[in-house]
């Protein structure tokens, strides 16, 4: 007579519970792989959505910049200065909504910079105070994980065609504005140095001579 055998060896069960360990392993380790994932896409969406409203805002006020000129018996300047890493200058793009005297004499001071807290705007009443002061006026914290910020100015001369990018913008020196200013972000998030595209600006604003 044969008989059948019912049920699995030891050796099977041990195969099998094995199997089933290992397939348990392999499905957490996808899951913990699309959880980092997914947390980083959306730490990259965070980032790249702040830099961008920065970069609108940065660009918003300069493409506002106008060619303010000061002519005094012992001084003759335009208001925009630049450095590598700041600039300021006389811009129209005010808050429509702000309640400062800032914003409602339809022109205002803003310099732009970045120091040890972070992305910073400071604003004057560029008909009533020293503008080129780095004191005063009121100054906005706008991001504090950016920690670098840089500056080119794209300069034509007067009667020329083309032009060339330089880093600095003396008002003492330049009698007119930049016709484009370009400027480069960097974020320190979480111990990670994040570099953004550089963003290029064209002033508008057509040249006041000095005579006028």
């Amino acid at each position: 007579m044969l008989r059948k055998n019912k049920g699995f060896t030891l050796i099977e069960l041990v195969i099998a519970i094995t199997l089933s360990i290992v397939i348990v392993v392999i499905l957490l380790a996808a899951m913990r792989l699309a959880y980092k994932s997914q947390a980083k896409g959306a730490e990259r969406v965070d980032i790249t959505q702040r830099t961008r409203i920065l970069g609108d805002r940065i660009s918003w006020l300069i493409r506002g910049a106008y060619p303010f000129f000061v002519k005094k018996p012992d001084e003759q300047k335009m208001f925009f200065e630049g450095e590598s890493d700041k600039v300021g200058f006389v811009t129209t793009s005010v808050d429509s909504y702000g309640k400062g005297p800032e914003d409602s004499a339809g022109l205002k001071w803003v310099s732009v910079f970045a120091d040890k807290e972070g992305l910073k705007i400071r604003e004057k009443i560029f008909f009533l105070e020293d503008v080129f002061d780095d004191e005063g006026g009121k100054e906005y914290l706008l991001d504090p994980e950016v920690k670098k910020l840089e500056f080119e100015y794209y300069d034509i001369p007067e009667g020329e065609k083309q032009g060339e990018w330089v880093s600095d913008w003396t008002p003492d020196d330049k009698q007119y504005i930049p016709a484009a200013v370009k400027f480069r972000i960097t974020i320190e998030h979480e111990g990670k140095t994040i570099e953004m595209p550089e963003i290029i600006v064209r002033i508008n604003a057509q040249r006041v001579s000095p005579g006028v």
